[in-house]
């Protein structure tokens, strides 16, 4: 009974199945498995990066207040925007890494930059002077983590088909919304601790309600690059939902097929490009 039932899970998946069109084999039970989990993990990458940008919405102007007197509202207003320009000049460099290397490399990278950038929030309080220009560095490189969201979202539209491929990018919107709307109730968790909270002596670190939120969002990106090391795989598949070979596919194989490149329609990416900044311009307001 067992040997049968690993046949039948090694058996190919044929073209009658949902989200394929054709009788043919489109992928093995293996290989779907793997590219949705997979995927599943991109979907936490983006609910994890969400979570690092919204936790410290509500402590950001007391906190800034606390560690230099000196910053007022206009530099607040710095420190919001230097996570947005951070992201929009890393979201294109690690886009175009992506195209010629595994997206294993630019992901891992990215979250590798936002654990460091948690850690120097965490330790503001540290030196003399110009703690605010600190926290304007925290923030920005806390950007240029985030700007793996292009990573995320290309993997995704290129290993599903076009029948999974929408509701797998409103999932990806959805994991990053709920990260927004759940950083604050996280950040809520820890003010029992109050300001001052507790220190660790030996290696200065303050634990209160102000760093223990970013401590946990750097935990919780530790235990993603853990997950991406595990369990990300090279997955591209064509509209079909065929396994197809890519620059930065891992493995090759004689039996993946290359697809054929199309002309893109200019206009209508300058036109999506244009009302996302819109909706994004909003939301930054909103911020301060």
């Amino acid at each position: 009974m067992a040997g049968l039932r690993n046949e039948s899970e090694q058996e190919p998946l044929l073209g009658d199945t949902p989200g394929s069109r054709e009788w043919d084999i489109l992928e093995t039970e293996e290989h779907y498995k793997s590219r949705w989990r997979s995927i599943r993990i991109l979907y936490l990458t983006m609910f994890l990066s969400s979570v690092g940008f919204s936790v410290v919405m509500m402590s950001i102007w007391p906190y800034l207040q606390k560690i230099d007197p000196t910053a007022d509202t206009s530099f607040l207003g710095w420190v919001i925007a230097s996570y947005s320009l951070g992201q929009m000049v890393a979201s294109p460099i690690f886009g175009l890494w992506s195209n010629y290397r595994p997206r294993k490399e630019p992901l891992i990278v990215s979250i590798l930059i936002s654990v460091a950038a948690n850690c120097l929030y965490a330790y503001l309080h540290i030196p003399a002077s110009h703690n605010k220009y600190y926290m304007l560095v925290a923030r920005g490189l806390l950007g240029i983590g985030a700007g793996n969201v292009a990573v995320v979202r290309s993997y995704t539209a290129g290993a599903t088909s076009l029948q999974e491929r929408t509701s797998s990018m409103a999932n990806i919107s959805m994991c990053q919304a709920l990260g927004f709307i759940l950083g604050p109730v996280f950040q809520t968790c820890f003010t029992f601790l109050g300001e001052k909270g507790v220190t660790w002596d030996v290696i200065k670190l303050q634990i209160n309600m102000y760093t223990t939120p970013v401590l946990l969002s750097a935990f919780l990106g530790i235990l993603n690059i853990i997950l991406i090391l595990a369990i990300l795989r090279e997955h591209r598949v064509d509209d079909s939902g065929r396994q197809c070979k890519s620059i930065n596919f891992e493995e090759a194989s004689t039996d993946e097929a290359q697809v054929p490149q199309g002309n893109i329609d200019q206009v209508a990416v300058v036109a999506i490009n244009v009302l996302f900044f819109v909706t994004l311009f909003i939301f930054a307001l909103f911020e301060t």
